[in-house]
């Protein structure tokens, strides 16, 4: 079961000043799929301190990784840093702690998405485990403008209308060791999988083929007909499309009609000669072997001009599918 886990705030030679916590039934995510964003609250809690030797976290640095230690090269995103100078909410008091919680939002890439799930996906319990790394900044506090029933405040050059202000005083060091951050995976899917587009959207993972024929890189002619997509070069981003169904004729030998790629990948794998795959590799190959040329042969049948992203999208992903499906492994 998924629970709270806790961790000291040190100073110097071992002073512990206060707490933080991460309840992972409370992390959710927003953004959807166009700036994804991972929410972690961390609750701080400081212990009690004399009225004259205030302490607070004015300062947290953060990272998300997949290791005890929350080291920055198993880092699952970009860190982040959230200061908590306005109002010094995370500060101490003399009798009784103080609770403040701060969330903590993760921005996350369509990548970073796609590799956390599939880290999830693998974990093989109820229980998704990431660890929190937390580098505070700790200082201690002496403030002005703040005085109770009988007590004359401090002179000083500012007027009591400018309100409480007060002098800070980092501590030279502090630390808390890695938090785990620990989530039921039905929390995940109710409360997290929303917030990042899983219910509007569906990363699919495909295997790039190896080194075509002319092309040491198979991927790189990808990331060509995805530069053309993103830049709105839908008729460039389909056209490399065809370059790529080009590479695999080549590389399984295949020669259109006579021998189409269709053929040659059901021999391969022992189809007999009425199977549906068969037909159904044939069709979709000469498809969009067809609307792949038409934006550089215009005396076709396709106005090249009318291609949208839907349509440049649409190709680029059957190419890949297609790639995959074929390739011999």
């Amino acid at each position: 079961m998924a629970q709270v886990t806790k961790q000291s705030i040190v100073l110097g030679g071992g002073r512990i000043v206060g707490t933080v916590s991460v309840d992972g039934g409370a992390v959710r995510a927003d953004g959807g799929p166009i700036r994804p964003q991972l929410i972690v609250p961390v609750t701080i809690q400081m212990n009690p301190q004399p009225d004259k030797a205030m302490i607070a976290v004015v300062w947290l640095f953060a990272r998300l990784g997949t290791d005890q230690n929350a080291s920055p090269h198993q880092a699952i995103c970009q860190p982040i840093s959230q200061q908590l100078v306005t109002g010094f909410h995370a500060h101490s008091l003399p009798h009784g702690t103080t609770d403040h919680t701060e969330y903590l939002r993760f921005y996350l890439s369509p990548a970073e998405v796609e590799d956390i799930e599939r880290r999830r996906q693998a974990a093989g319990s109820d229980v998704f485990t990431l660890y929190l790394g937390l580098d505070p900044i700790v200082a201690g506090m002496k403030s002005y403008n703040s005085f109770g029933p009988g007590q004359t405040p401090e002179p000083t050059p500012w007027n009591l209308q400018f309100g409480l202000f007060s002098q800070v005083l980092p501590f030279w060091t502090s630390q808390v060791s890695p938090v785990m951050v620990q989530i039921e995976q039905a929390t995940w899917v109710r409360n997290v999988l929303p917030g990042l587009g899983y219910d509007r959207l569906r990363l699919l993972e495909l295997t790039f083929p190896p080194p075509l024929p002319g092309h040491a890189n198979a991927a790189s002619q990808f990331d060509k007909a995805k530069r053309a997509l993103d830049e709105r070069r839908y008729g460039d981003c389909i056209q490399e499309c065809r370059g790529l169904l080009n590479m695999w004729e080549k590389q399984f030998g295949a020669t259109g009609k006579q021998n189409p790629l269709a053929n040659v990948v059901a021999s391969d794998r022992g189809w007999p000669e009425n199977d549906i795959r068969r037909a159904m590799l044939d069709t979709l190959w000469k498809e969009i072997g067809d609307v792949a040329n038409a934006p550089h042969h215009p005396e076709g049948n396709v106005d090249s001009e009318l291609f949208s992203d839907r349509d440049a999208r649409l190709i680029l992903l059957l190419t890949a599918a297609l790639s995959e499906y074929v390739e011999r492994r």
